[in-house]
């Protein structure tokens, strides 16, 4: 196709939280709903991460967070439509994500594949104007789950236990095998013992583990069916992850030679990227995805090679009204933006860290 001055048809696929919106859908229905749920949502996440990555155990599922949490919500009495409203309430875009997933949709096929709960991602859908048929999503209702008093009190008490839990933020590469620490190790003992003696005996666990719920090996299947259903190449896609759970799909992207794109990215969302943006804005994101779409993932590395004011006037560029557009939203400063490589993704991963803290909630 490039003899004859043709564009090769890409495809684009993102995660929603961090990129699309600066609140956690999850999480903010863990906070609403469970007394003290937003350090329970955090303990999980943590147990979550530390299991499947720095553990990582056989069978393991990143995101699967999103299963374990349903009967301590059930417990706490949620229901779907309070649900649905709270999010409606506090669910946050990042500046400009609307109009960047508009002008992605303009240019490709574009997709979403989250582990949030359809309460949320039906409002970010609205909210967008992003089509909810293009949206791969935990499709959960509450109110058909059915708990004991007895199990239900018996999670309420758990929930004090786990909010108790002191959470560690220390990164684990994925290369080498170190110990855990004091507060990791205490952390996911506790969390296999709840598990084994008191979840696994209840009855709504059983109903829940037989549930189909979307994390990282789901969102790395979404992404290759995507392309035996559009078919389009693996290098010719687009995979934009922020979570720790993109880790496996935007992996599969990079090593086929696509753009894996983490937008304020979590440790493994970075950890399998080849290219890494810290932002509010969502458009920095939307020019290199073009810029993929025109000329591919070379063209995407030399427009980083020029990332100064000076050289983003200057550089070719696919658009350069939008390119504009962008330099006019950061008139002091550009954000930082990284070709991610074996001798700087540590430091990535730190800096990132850090940046997540002051942006998102």
């Amino acid at each position: 196709m490039a003899e004859l001055g043709l564009v090769a048809e890409k495809q684009f696929v993102c995660s929603n939280h961090g990129f699309v919106t600066r609140t956690n859908g999850t999480r903010d229905l863990c906070a609403r709903f469970i007394r003290n749920g937003d350090r329970v949502y955090d303990a999980f996440s943590r147990y979550d991460t530390v299991t499947s990555y720095a553990l990582s155990r056989e069978g393991g599922n990143p995101g699967g967070v999103t299963k374990l949490l349903v009967p301590f919500l059930k417990a706490w009495g949620i229901l779907d439509n309070s649900a649905y409203e709270y999010s409606r309430d506090v669910t946050e875009l990042m500046p400009g994500a609307d109009h960047a997933l508009r002008y992605i949709l303009s240019q490709m096929p574009a997709y979403m594949t989250t582990g949030s709960y359809e309460h949320h991602i039906m409002n970010v859908s609205d909210m967008t104007e992003f089509p909810l048929h293009n949206i791969s999503f935990n499709l959960i209702a509450f109110d058909k789950l059915e708990i004991s008093r007895q199990d239900a009190k018996i999670l309420k008490n758990i929930t004090t236990e786990i909010s108790n839990l002191r959470v560690s933020d220390e990164a684990y590469t994925v290369t080498e095998n170190k110990y855990l620490n004091k507060d990791d190790s205490k952390l996911v003992d506790y969390f296999d013992d709840m598990i084994e003696k008191e979840l696994s005996k209840m009855e709504i666990y059983e109903t829940v583990k037989k549930m189909t719920m979307i994390g990282a090996n789901e969102k790395a299947y979404a992404v290759l069916e995507l392309c035996r259903k559009n078919d389009i190449e693996m290098s010719d896609t687009v995979m934009v992850g922020s979570d720790n759970s993109d880790y496996q799909a935007m992996d599969l992207v990079r090593d086929s030679g696509g753009l894996a794109l983490a937008f304020n990215g979590a440790e493994y969302a970075i950890r399998g990227a080849n290219v890494a943006v810290l932002s509010k804005k969502p458009i920095v994101a939307t020019v290199l995805v073009t810029e993929f779409y025109n000329g591919g993932i070379e063209s995407v590395y030399n427009l980083i090679n020029n990332w100064t004011k000076e050289g983003l006037q200057t550089v070719p560029c696919a658009d350069r009204n939008l390119m504009n557009r962008m330099l006019e939203e950061f008139p002091k400063k550009l954000p930082e933006v990284y070709i991610v490589e074996e001798d700087n993704i540590n430091d990535i991963v730190t800096t990132s860290a850090e940046y997540r803290k002051h942006i998102f909630h």
